[in-house]
This record gives structure tokens, C-alpha cells and sequence, in this order.
């Protein structure tokens, strides 16, 4: 950091004409656009670098309108703010949103005394006409992303503070606010900045996109990424019009969203004659190529979240989807929300739509609570199956004696304490439909044979009567046991695997999705119900850390129970009522050179004289270097180690880097 007087010196040299020093290290930002705002702030403002000023604040009153007024940006970055405060408040970052006038709405800060800055707080004007160049300020009249590395900013008074800022763009193309990254730290170096202001263009980048589905919740989107911290999207009628571009779609087309709304698709696109069924082909990939270009764009096609209804709705209609576009109307899971933002659950479902409609048996492994049975559902709503049952039947919560009557039905008379008319069972049930066998591994082999008979017939005889019906359905089996080991041990009938396996997906555990802190979020959205609750920093790293052997089942448990013990609208990790494990003392934080503690009393695993010990070692060295190149950021590091969060935790702990 320039001490005052070569502070101004530089802005002064630079502003009237000279260049950028380049033995002073700076922000990752356009040399030209510092030098653009260092003039505005000299010729138009009539601003003295070196002058002390003061940064305005508005009234509480003053600041709960303007946050009303900002109401749906607020509620969209509030889940992306707590999780990005995660993996940067380590740093000493601390996160807020601004409006587009230029005023904090709302922050994230730990508040340390080191790294905060209180004229940062809520309600603080942070236009370049009033506190010179600074993240905000200078985002909003340049219209782009800005880091500001200390000097960079006019005033000096500010130099000890750095940020990265992004401006957040609503579903009209129009700039509705912006993302700051800062931090008080005179010593901050380039590349920590740089670092955090990729991070900035992907907050800012995901904020727009909520905005955007939510406003064309109704529509089809065509999702182009462009690249890092850069989506196009465009949504599209049923009759191929667009209906609305965002920002990046606009600057991809070269028109205004205005002026582009209500025209065909195809007079921007070559047209694809596979688009000709958008429910069918939704979730799937493509390349499209634009008018005025060589090289085509790849395309995925994201569904509506929310149909038109039919008729007036009433209050019990049903519920809507939410902020995030989980839900149907019906209150049942897409397939779209049951990939959320995982890589592997994204393969999943363009899988399974490719055999929708097929007559293939689906079999859908995954550990218990994973969402197999919301899986199999929503593969049945979007199947030409939609308007007829869905039929689930649990192989594991049935009786032995009374699989046969449940499932394969019986007819008047065939036992005692049968019903007279007698009972149709659950294949006759599903007929035309949809039959889910949940829990299929632990079926009992007599039971695994007449099944089977049935698949390959299609013919079901019920219990006490010679009279068989043919039935149409669409079989959808799941399990978490290894059907593999059960097959081996003669428990599971290897024809039958082979007559469900029709397709095979494998729906990965909880604590290896990607997306967990999204899951998080989308699920405290729901359970709030409207309420402002929020997770303290604490609590985000219990549920980070948490192996979840009970999956998104027991994390939904997990957190309705803490909104509803929780005080003043804030989940603290007591809250969350996780069995803690204990582990050893911790050991001292990691660094770029940290190596494992020599202990001889340490598990065989991770002592350096086995096998195992040495993997160890290695991976903990890594862990530790990754760390240290991510300034400490948990999320940085395990996106360099693509690994999830949780699993970086969970081998924190391990190594005794935290406690």
C-alpha cells in the first residue's frame, strides 16, 4: 500500500494522461475503466484524493423502504450470501448487496476487527459521485464487474480496502444491484482478490439466472453457458417466440431484450427440427447455431417449474413451485429438482429421459433417503404414463404372508378373512400407470419368481382365482441393498435383476452431491415458509461437516426441527441436535509446507510407517498446500480438489486441521 503522498501523486499522473504503474500490483480490472472513474472523480466530482470525507448513511426507516423495494433480490441472495460467506469469511471477507442506487441492503460479516470496515455497513451510499472509485460505485457506472485492490481506490482514505463487485442483472436485462466481496487489509495481495472476484462473477452470474427462471417460471429456458460466471438464457413459448433474454443473452444476440421479445426463435437460431416437442426434449442438451455465426452454441433446455393453471386456482388448489423452482404444482419433485446443480444427477435424469416412454424397467439404486421414490415420481410426470396411477408398493413393509395378496391382488373367497368382493392388488391397480416396487432388494425369493412370471407375461393370476389378467405398466424398482452380494448369496433371483435393469441409475448419497449447500437452502426456503430464518456460520459447517447416513431425509428431519427450536429466526449449530463425534485434540493450522504431526499412538491409517499411513500423508500434504493457495477458502480448496465441501470437511477433521 502507497503511503498518501505517492497515492495521489499516481492518481493524478494517471488521470491526466499517463499509465498505470506496473510495479504496483492490481485488482484483475480493465487498466482503461480505473483510469475512466479516477477522471470522473477529478473533472466531474471535483474530488482531492487525499481529502477526508464522509460516507452518508440513510435512516433505519429510510433503509427498511429501499430493502422492501429490493424485496425479491434480497430474498434470492440471501441463500447465496450464506453460502458464499462460508468459504470466504475465513479469509476475513466479508459479503453484502447492494441496490442499483448504490446503497448496502444487507450484509454477512463476522465482524473481525482486523478485516471489517464499518463504513460498509447497511444503508452506506456507496455511488462513485459520492465516495469516489470503489467497488460499488464504480460497478454500477461502468456497468461491468470491478475489483478495486486498495490504491485503486481515489479517495485514501479508503486504501486499506479491496473488493470485488459484480453487477447482478434482473430478468429484464436491467442492472437491479450488486455483489460485494470486501475486506480490510492493507497487505491483501492480487491474487487473493482475483481469486475472490471469480467468485464475485459466479454469486452475481447464479443471483441473475434465480431471477430470471423465477420470472419465466411459466416458460421453457434455453441455457447457454458462454463461459465462467457467464449464462445466456432465453425463454421461449410454446410457439417458439421469445419471450424474454438476459443480460448475457442480449449482449450475445446484440439486441435489447425489448426489441427481441416476441420474436421467433428461429429468426436468431438456425432451426433445429428436433425442437419440435419442448416438454419431451426438457433436460436434455444440444448445439444450436446462431444466424449470424459459424460455430454452434451448446444448449440445454430447462423446463417451467410452474403450468398455467386450467381453471381459476383456488386456495387449495395445490402449491407452486417455490423461489427455486422445486415443486410442481402438485407439490411433487421435478426431475429438473431432483438433479438440483449436481453433475451426477444431471447425467441421471438425462438419462432417464432418453428412456422415458421406452417400456423399459427402470431400477434406481441409491443408500436410504437419497429420493429414490421422488425420482421414480417424477419420472412418471413427465412419462406419457402422467394422467394414469402411480402406484407404490414398499417389498420391505409388507408381511411376508400378505406380499402375494397385496401385490398380485385375490379373488372372492380365496382365504380367510378375504373380503367378499375380493382385491384387485397393486399390479392390476397400476394398470396403464406406473408401478414403483420400492425396497425391491429385500423381496422374498417365492415372491421374486411370481413376479417375474408376471414381468415376462404380463398376465397377473390373483390368489384364489384361475382368471388372469393382462396388465400395462411401466415397472420402476429401487433398493439400497448390493444386489450384487445378494445375488451371490443366492438371495436375489439374477433373472429377475436382469428383467428390471432395464436401465440402471444410480442416485449418489448426500454427503457426495455437489449441490448440498443449495439442498440446504432450497429445503430452509420451504420449512420456513415465508419466515426470515437463517443459518448462523456455525451451523453451516455442523451440516458440512455431518456424514448424513440417513440422506436428504434425515437432513430435511434435521432441519425442520431446528426452525421450529430455533430463537429469533437464526439456526445455530446446538440447534441442529447433531451427534458429534469425538476426535482428537486438533492440531495446528494448516500451511503451504504442513505435514503430518509425528504421533506413534496414531491409528495405523495414518501412520506414516504402513501403506495406508503413506496415502495418508499425502493427501494431507495436499489438502494442506490447496488450502493454503486458496487463502483458506473450504469451497475454493474443494472445488481445486473436486471434492464436495462435506468430504473436505469430513478429511479436516481427520488430519486435525480444525476441531
Amino acid at each position: 500500500m502507497l503511503d498518501v503522498r505517492d497515492h495521489v501523486s499516481r492518481i493524478v499522473s494517471v488521470a491526466g494522461g499517463g499509465a498505470l504503474d506496473r510495479t504496483v500490483p492490481h485488482a484483475p480490472q480493465e487498466p482503461r475503466a480505473m483510469t475512466r472513474s479516477w477522471q470522473r472523480c477529478l473533472d466531474d466530482y471535483g474530488f482531492d484524493p487525499g481529502q477526508k470525507l464522509r460516507i452518508d448513511a440513510v435512516s433505519d426507516a429510510e433503509l427498511k423502504r429501499q430493502r422492501q423495494a429490493a424485496d425479491e433480490l434480497l430474498h434470492f441472495s440471501r441463500d447465496e450470501i450464506d453460502t458464499a460467506f462460508a468459504a470466504v469469511s475465513l479469509a476475513g471477507f466479508s459479503i453484502s448487496v447492494a441496490n442499483a442506487a448504490g446503497h448496502v441492503l444487507a450484509e454477512r460479516s463476522n465482524y473481525h476487527c482486523d478485516y471489517y470496515s464499518e463504513v460498509e455497513r447497511p444503508g452506506t451510499l456507496w455511488t462513485e459521485a459520492a465516495a469516489g472509485t470503489n467497488g460499488i460505485g464504480t460497478c454500477l457506472v461502468e456497468r461491468r464487474p470491478v475489483a478495486v485492490l486498495t490504491n485503486d481506490h481515489f479517495f485514501y482514505e479508503f486504501a486499506p480496502l479491496s473488493c470485488a463487485v459484480a453487477p447482478v442483472y434482473g430478468a429484464d436485462a436491467e442492472i437491479v444491484g450488486a455483489i460485494n466481496l470486501g475486506i480490510r487489509n492493507p497487505s491483501l495481495h492480487a491474487d487473493t482478490l482475483r481469486v475472490v472476484f471469480g467468485l464475485t462473477l459466479s454469486i452475481a452470474d447464479r443471483l441473475g439466472e434465480r431471477l430470471f427462471r423465477n420470472a419465466h417460471r411459466r416458460n421453457h429456458i434455453l441455457r447457454l453457458s458462454l463461459e465462467p460466471g457467464k449464462t445466456a438464457l432465453i425463454a421461449v413459448d410454446r410457439g417458439f417466440q421469445i419471450v424474454g433474454l438476459n443480460h448475457a443473452a442480449c449482449e450475445l444476440l446484440q439486441e435489447s431484450a425489448r426489441r427481441t421479445r416476441q420474436r421467433s426463435l428461429w429468426s436468431v437460431f438456425e432451426r433445429d427440427p428436433r425442437l419440435v416437442d419442448l416438454d419431451r426434449l426438457s433436460g436434455s442438451e444440444f448445439n444450436l447455431r446462431l444466424s449470424s455465426a459459424s460455430e454452434p452454441v451448446s444448449v440445454s433446455l430447462i423446463a417451467p417449474t410452474e403450468r398455467p393453471a386450467a381453471r381459476p386456482a383456488t386456495p387449495n388448489a395445490g402449491r407452486t413451485a417455490d423461489a427455486a423452482g422445486t415443486a410442481t404444482a402438485s407439490g411433487q419433485l421435478s426431475l429438473d429438482a431432483c438433479a438440483g446443480a449436481d453433475g451426477r444427477m444431471a447425467a441421471n435424469v438425462r438419462f432417464a429421459r432418453r428412456l422415458i416412454g421406452g417400456g423399459l424397467p427402470l431400477l434406481l439404486l441409491g443408500e436410504t433417503g437419497v429420493g429414490k421414490d421422488a425420482f421414480a415420481q417424477a419420472i412418471h410426470l413427465e412419462s406419457p404414463r402422467r394422467s394414469a396411477p402411480f402406484v407404490a408398493f414398499n417389498c420391505a413393509a409388507v408381511p411376508e404372508t400378505l406380499i402375494d395378496s397385496e401385490l398380485f391382488g385375490y379373488g372372492s373367497g380365496a382365504f380367510t378373512g378375504a373380503r367378499r368382493e375380493g382385491s384387485a392388488g397393486r399390479l392390476v391397480e397400476a394398470d396403464g400407470g406406473t408401478l414403483f416396487l420400492d425396497e425391491i432388494g429385500d423381496m422374498p425369493l417365492v415372491q421374486q419368481t411370481r413376479l417375474l412370471r408376471v414381468l415376462e407375461s404380463g398376465d397377473v393370476t390373483p390368489l384364489g382365482s384361475g382368471k388372469p389378467r393382462r396388465v400395462d405398466i411401466q415397472v420402476i424398482a429401487a433398493t439400497n441393498q448390493d444386489l450384487e452380494a445378494r445375488m451371490d448369496a443366492g438371495q436375489f433371483r439374477r433373472d429377475l435383476y436382469y428383467r428390471l435393469a432395464g436401465g440402471v441409475i444410480d442416485i449418489p448419497p448426500l454427503r457426495e452431491r455437489s449441490d448440498f449447500d443449495d439442498l440446504v437452502a432450497g429445503l430452509m426456503s420451504r420449512l420456513a415458509g415465508g419466515r426470515p430464518f437463517v443459518l448462523d456460520p456455525a451451523a453451516v459447517e455442523r451440516l458440512a461437516a455431518h456424514a448424513w447416513p440417513g440422506n436428504i431425509r434425515e437432513l430435511r428431519h434435521v432441519l425442520a426441527r431446528a426452525v421450529q427450536i430455533c430463537d429469533g429466526g437464526v439456526v445455530t449449530a446446538d440447534d441442529l441436535r447433531l451427534r458429534v463425534v469425538p476426535r482428537r485434540a486438533p492440531a495446528a493450522a494448516p500451511s503451504a509446507d504442513a505435514g503430518p504431526a509425528s504421533d506413534d499412538r496414531r491409528p495405523n491409517d495414518e501412520r506414516t510407517d504402513t501403506a495406508r499411513g503413506a496415502a495418508a500423508a499425502a493427501e494431507r500434504e495436499v489438502i494442506a498446500a490447496t488450502l493454503a493457495r486458496c487463502s483458506g477458502s473450504v469451497r475454493l480448496a474443494a472445488e481445486a480438489l473436486n471434492v464436495s465441501r462435506a468430504t473436505l470437511y469430513r478429511k479436516l477433521r481427520r488430519y486435525g486441521f480444525v476441531s
